[in-house]
């Protein structure tokens, strides 16, 4: 008997063969508006069940009680909000009841949203509750204080997810999963999430939750991450290599998680927990600092947000364990618990570092990852980083503002001219009356064309400087 979902009920939102023969006929005359990569992300999300009980984007009730509370309106847990924003223009159209087009940026129809209500929130407000922090340097904080602050609030009806998605093979559905897991016969299942390639601390905890699991899925996020992030298609080469050598694979299970980071660092532990039952996983592995960033939460917060809760209205059990480093005069892998040696003779080796050594042509000691990985990992970087000694990042954006004429075009093109003497240095220039003709077209000087013009520009140089490449 597999674990039951969260809710009670596994959901999912794709609309019917009838249904979408239907949309497909009135899809020319849906208002449609464009979502984010997040909100495509938490599309998906919902269409396939795996935040069951949600069926769609969250209300005003559901989402005041989930900021507040962390739970929805019918008292179940919940941690995240999960929503859906539009701009002034998109609201002074909506009416409860009508139907929107939610489409990709290929203009493709991801689904069909029946309008409950339209609302606002409070960014801040938000803010404090769900990352602790207004702080913008916080990337979740960030986020959300460039997104607008009118909510839609309704049911979806997804259409089929589109072949070309990345890691398809790979991409299961819970029901998909359960069905796997069933056939396996496995009745404890633990489950691990990672957004960074697995170090042998990581390799480590899995492993022990191995001793008490009939099997386990290494489940890790493909959705949008931080830039400075590992590329989930380097990742998830990190982790092929490293489950054909060194997992049993009639244990052990890869599957890709379709969600974006939040890096809402407890709460965002506690939504990796719950999600997970709807996935049939048992029990879930909850490290140091999950899903955090900077300094913003204590190192163990993520832990003891599961604390707060009965262990019955969880229903996934929380595999707590402590940090894990390797120590050179135990010449193991071990903690605090049951190392008795100083920090010195210790191999801890922060996400930072590794990508200093890495962009600087340096090797990963293998005390700290497996050969196989480190070579994955210093092949993606040396192919887009500076060489050795050259001081510049992969990837970063130049913004220039300033009235016509003020000489932004000539400044960008003789620094153009700089940065190409530097090795492996790429750069383009967003030219802002280009982007208007090609990107922008239509749009007029309204504020809200403006900030849709800035949100347009701000997408294409980061997608830029996350492929390595100089944006001015």
């Amino acid at each position: 008997m597999l674990i039951t979902p969260h809710g009670g009920t596994l959901l999912d939102c794709f609309a019917t063969s009838k249904e979408i023969a239907e949309l497909q006929k009135k899809e020319k005359d849906l208002l449609k508006i464009t979502l984010d990569n997040r909100e495509l992300a938490d599309l998906e999300l919902i269409a396939i069940g795996a935040v069951s009980p949600i069926n769609g984007f969250m209300g005003s009730k559901d989402y005041t009680s989930v900021v507040t509370k962390m739970r929805l309106a019918n008292g179940v847990i919940w941690p995240l909000p999960l929503t859906l924003a539009v701009d002034d223009t998109v609201r002074a159209k909506l009416k409860p009841g009508m139907e929107i087009g939610l489409c990709d940026s290929s203009n493709r129809l991801r689904g069909v949203l029946r309008v409950d209500e339209v609302f606002e929130r409070d960014p801040d407000e938000e803010a404090k509750h769900v990352y602790k922090t207004t702080d913008l340097t916080h990337p979740g904080v960030e986020y959300l204080k460039n997104r607008p602050r009118n909510l839609i609030g309704g049911q979806l009806r997804a259409m089929p997810l589109p072949d070309d998605l990345p890691f398809a093979e790979y991409r299961f559905t819970p029901r998909q999963l359960r069905k796997k897991i069933e056939e396996l016969g496995w009745k404890k299942v633990a489950g691990f999430q990672t957004r960074n390639p697995i170090h042998r601390a990581h390799e480590h905890l899995t492993k022990l939750s191995l001793e008490v699991a009939d099997g386990l899925v290494i489940h890790p996020l493909v959705g949008e991450t931080k830039n400075d992030d590992v590329p989930a298609s380097v990742r998830f080469e990190a982790y092929r290599a490293l489950i054909d050598n060194y997992y049993p694979k009639h244990r052990t299970l890869l599957a890709a998680f379709p969600a974006a980071m939040r890096y809402a660092g407890p709460r965002e532990a506690l939504f990796h927990a719950l999600v997970r039952k709807n996935y049939g996983i048992t029990h879930f592995i909850v490290g140091r600092d999950h899903a955090g960033v900077g300094k913003f939460y204590g190192p163990l917060e993520a832990q003891e947000i599961f604390n707060q809760f009965e262990a019955s209205e969880l229903g996934v059990v929380p595999l707590k364990f402590d940090p894990t480093f390797y120590c050179q005069s135990c010449q193991n892998l071990a903690s605090e618990r049951t190392c008795p040696h100083p920090a010195t003779v210790r191999h801890e080796i922060s996400g930072t570092k590794v990508r200093e050594i890495l962009r600087g042509g340096g090797y990963l000691p293998q005390e700290f990852t497996r050969p196989e990985v480190a070579k994955v990992l210093r092949n993606y970087y040396s192919s887009v980083s500076p060489t050795p000694g050259a001081a510049l990042p992969r990837g970063f954006i130049l913004w220039f503002t300033g009235l016509s004429g003020a000489g932004k075009s000539t400044l960008a093109q003789a620094i153009q001219k700089e940065l190409a003497q530097k090795p492996n240095c790429k750069i383009e220039i967003l030219d802002g009356d280009e982007v208007r003709m090609y990107l922008s077209k239509g749009l007029g000087f309204s504020k809200e064309d403006r900030d849709t013009n800035i949100r347009r520009i701000g997408f294409v140089a980061r997608l830029l400087a996350r492929n390595g490449i100089v944006a001015i």
